[in-house]
């Protein structure tokens, strides 16, 4: 069954990579959330999607050049009415209000081998099931580093697509079935699109063995064309809401 995964929580009707976003996740339902993870100066991973805190925070910082207590005093409401205020959060108070079997997906989006170690250390620390965390990423190395530290811990390859000259697109089916296995990935974490990710491309993936995991799916018609092709993930800024559409449906009709 489709898992339904709230990206950076339930981010349509909260800020963004918030606790807010995420207790939102939770009290809807949500199978879990879906987070972007940078150290900071002083070695505190925090939930925020860009290195710069300019989008979501008004004011600029780069994450890796700022202590914690600094990142800490800027509002993350992203403007939106009704939560000034809101922080960006350490990545351990996700994992505090995680509940028991909800996921957490959870990006590491620099080629650091550091932000693994500190990513492996918080789960430990928070006593979190390794079967409720995915580590994704667009680094191959990074999901390769993270499968040979803590083999126990799923992670899914992140890949968008580009349209080549000759019509086809990149990456190739082959290219990616080569690559999960390269880095022994569990899943493909793929940017939605009838065109690159389709049914022959989800059929392959998980006929290999790998789970298929796909972003960022608002709409409806989009979510059922996926719900239809039995995709294992899809990921959403309103996930709880497409679920409760889709309950007790067939996705075909």
């Amino acid at each position: 069954m489709t898992k339904w995964i709230s990206h950076r929580g339930e981010s349509l009707d909260a800020p963004e990579n918030t606790l807010a976003a995420f207790h939102l996740a939770m009290e809807r339902g949500s199978d879990g959330v879906e987070t972007d993870i940078h150290l900071t100066a002083d070695g505190i991973l925090v939930c925020c999607h860009d290195a710069d805190t300019k989008h979501t925070c008004g004011e600029s910082r780069i994450i890796e050049e700022t202590p914690f207590a600094e990142l800490e005093t800027l509002d993350a409401s992203c403007g939106k009415e009704g939560f000034r205020g809101e922080r960006i959060p350490r990545y351990a108070e996700l994992l505090e209000l995680l509940h028991p079997g909800k996921l957490c997906l959870t990006e590491i989006k620099e080629n650091d081998p550091r932000v693994v170690a500190a990513f492996l250390k918080e789960i430990d620390r928070a006593g979190i099931a390794a079967e409720q965390i995915v580590m994704i990423s667009f680094h191959k190395e990074i999901v390769r580093l993270c499968k040979v530290l803590r083999p126990e811990i799923r992670v899914q390859w992140l890949t968008g697509f580009r349209a080549q000259e000759d019509g086809t697109m990149s990456p190739s089916q082959e290219t990616i079935l080569d690559t999960l296995k390269d880095v022994r990935a569990d899943g493909l974490d793929a940017a939605a699109g009838r065109e690159s990710c389709g049914r022959s491309l989800i059929r392959a993936v998980q006929d290999a063995g790998y789970a298929v995991n796909v972003w960022t799916i608002d709409e409806e018609e989009t979510a059922r064309f996926y719900l239809s092709a039995g995709v294992d993930f899809i990921t959403s800024n309103r996930a709880a809401g497409l679920r409760d559409l889709f309950r007790g449906k067939d996705p075909d009709r």
